[in-house]
């Protein structure tokens, strides 16, 4: 019908500009509408013509329900509930809705591939914003290295290998060419965020995504080969960019730095935490929220150092996080659903499919390998979830519709 299709179009703009606002880290307004409106239109065109818009078979939706499920459990036998409850909202329910949205307007191959134009870009954009960052707040106004421009490294890491998608797979020459250009400078882009979690991470997606690569096209390296010329290229392209002083400096700082040490006591406190909490909250959660975590670290920090903590820390942890907030059956869920989506991800290797989607397939388990990874050493942001749990349940509602074609 008409009406359905007029509504497909605006709900899959306004997913467009979701995507860019979240990874940019602005237009709430906009996030919100992009986030809560599409469900609506959706839901209304499929009630035109008698059609349901959730894919209920997708094991990645009822991982998602229960995890979900688990949130609201954790809220209610939380010492707030009304506090975890708003932050519920905030989180597993956009997750929920924006997954419903999501699955049903990315459900083809031809979608899908689209969405890579919309990576490609915000691959670019990172790159850009990252060094002109780093130039004009580190070197011109000497403002702190960490804080200024290691928020980039979520997007980036992210982004990374669809940046490896576009170069071997793209279809148009010009922006094919240009992202192999591109690459050099976005691995720049990743160094000069400073993250060692995220250097690490991306390390391990990369390995990933050639391991996979050689797999699929059954051990061709001539264009794995290129990937590897360009690392090497960029990081010439590094020492000619920045002083070996100025690098060396910022290498000693990091590596001299509190973020170790901070690490050594942040995760007894998150364990001891959770040690502390009544039976119920050990199995189900303390409740969701940033702050109903933060008043027990600084109990904790004050028992065992004697004085007030200077700065309030999470646990750099997300599994320690994720088993503070949702407790045993909380982490149960969220590990079940991280490695799900692999086994079915890389299971569906041999499923009769073009090989560009293989490819894509190949790119979430980098992005996926990047995250599990990065979480040791982070509390994985949520717009990191809000993105690629969407994506994977939309690529696994892809396969389920070719298998039963």
């Amino acid at each position: 019908m008409k009406i359905k299709k007029i509504l497909l179009k605006i709900s899959q703009f306004l997913i467009y500009i979701l995507i860019i606002f979240l990874f940019l880290d602005k237009g709430t307004s906009l996030r919100e509408i992009g986030i809560y409106l599409p469900p609506i239109l959706l839901l209304i065109g499929a009630s035109l013509t008698r059609e349901n818009p959730v894919d209920i078979k997708n094991s990645i939706f009822i991982l998602l329900v229960i995890l979900c499920f688990s949130g609201i459990i954790a809220s209610v036998v939380s010492p707030e509930p009304m506090y975890s409850l708003k932050w519920f909202n905030r989180t597993y329910l956009k997750l929920f809705l924006f997954f419903i949205a999501f699955t049903y307007i990315f459900r083809t191959s031809q979608e899908l591939e689209k969405l890579n134009n919309l990576f490609i870009f915000l691959a670019f954009l990172f790159t850009a914003l990252t060094i002109q960052t780093f130039f004009t707040k580190i070197i011109s106004e000497k403002q702190d290295f960490g804080i200024t421009i290691r928020m980039y490294i979520y997007p980036l890491e992210i982004l990374f290998p669809f940046t490896l998608y576009f170069i071997f797979l793209g279809k148009k020459k010009f922006l094919k060419y240009a992202s192999l250009g591109v690459l050099p400078l976005f691995l720049i882009a990743i160094i000069l965020t400073g993250s060692r979690g995220g250097w690490i991470s991306v390390i391990s997606g990369l390995f990933v995504w050639l391991v996979g690569y050689s797999y699929i096209s059954k051990g061709n390296i001539k264009k794995i080969s290129i990937t590897l010329s360009s690392l090497t290229l960029s990081i010439f392209i590094i020492i000619a960019t920045i002083s070996p002083s100025y690098l060396k400096m910022k290498f000693d700082q990091l590596i001299k730095g509190d973020t170790s040490q901070r690490r050594e006591f942040v995760w007894p406190i998150a364990i001891e935490s959770y040690k502390n909490l009544p039976l119920i909250n050990k199995i189900f959660g303390n409740g969701l929220g940033r702050m109903t975590y933060l008043e027990d670290f600084k109990k904790y920090y004050l028992k065992r150092f004697g004085i007030e903590p200077p700065e309030l820390y999470s646990p750099h942890n997300i599994y320690l996080y994720t088993l503070y907030k949702q407790g045993i059956f909380g982490l149960s869920v969220f590990l079940t659903m991280l490695f799900t989506s692999i086994g079915i991800l890389i299971k569906n290797f041999k499923i009769e499919q073009p090989i560009e989607m293989k490819f894509f397939a190949l790119s979430l388990i980098s992005i996926l390998a990047i995250l599990i990874i990065h979480g040791l050493v982070e509390d994985t942001p949520f717009t990191q979830l809000l993105f690629i749990i969407p994506l994977i349940g939309a690529y696994i509602r892809y396969l389920r519709s070719i298998k039963n074609a």
